[in-house]
């Protein structure tokens, strides 16, 4: 190719015996270089987009995450080994709610302040709140009972995201209290959530079995 390019060269200053033809072999040279950076700049563009691709895909893995949730509040850690075991079985990710205001330590110290709260209908905060459950379908929600119903911070959670389309599994725990008025408040919180039949947990092997006929789980 060379040689080519030699004979070409001198057959144009031959015909045209003008010293231009340099020019025109450094404009060639020149374009030549131009067509080379042009294509290393889309090589580099082509990898900065192959790269942001790359960004955005486990930006959304890692926004989708597990579909199923197990959140609970638990104040003297009965709720917090219930949920520990059924996150055991179900799997999926496991988040406290933990409220702003602590409680005070103890069972019976506690007691004042919920009543107070339920009878002011209050909405006590929750520290570092989960961001979004938008990725989960399926969310197991644990509580203990306080003076019959849910507490109150437990409604905070549910006011705080949309529930719509979700399948929302409650467990509870209780020195003798049923569930039967907690599951009637969570319905009215979430309307349009599927609210399945809840369980007061008093024996963790009983979990399993209610797991099995909700359909959440199998042998």
């Amino acid at each position: 190719m060379a040689v080519v390019a030699i004979s070409l060269t001198a057959c144009w200053m031959a015909e045209n015996r003008a010293s231009g033809s340099t020019s025109a072999a450094v404009e060639t040279g020149n374009s030549e270089q131009t067509s080379i950076e042009n294509t290393e700049e889309r090589d580099k563009a082509g990898s900065s987009e192959t790269a942001q691709s790359d960004e955005v895909a486990e930006t959304e893995k890692t926004e989708t995450g597990s579909d199923v949730l197990v959140i609970y509040f638990s104040h003297t850690g009965t709720t917090k080994k219930a949920a520990e075991y059924l996150h055991g079985i179900v799997g999926g990710d496991i988040v406290e709610i933990k409220p702003v205001k602590p409680y005070p330590d103890g069972y019976s110290y506690a007691l004042d302040p919920a009543k107070e709260e339920q009878r002011e209908n209050a909405r006590p905060g929750i520290a570092d709140p989960v961001k979004s459950i938008n990725s989960y379908k399926t969310i197991c929600l644990g509580y203990p009972i306080w003076w019959g119903t849910v507490p109150m911070i437990i409604n905070t959670f549910l006011e705080s995201y949309n529930f719509s389309g979700k399948t929302v599994v409650p467990f509870c725990t209780s020195g003798g209290t049923g569930n039967s008025q907690s599951m009637k408040d969570i319905r009215a919180e979430i309307p349009d959530a599927n609210v399945l039949d809840g369980i007061r947990v008093t024996d963790n092997k009983d979990i399993i079995p209610w797991l099995k006929n909700l359909g959440l789980y199998s042998d």
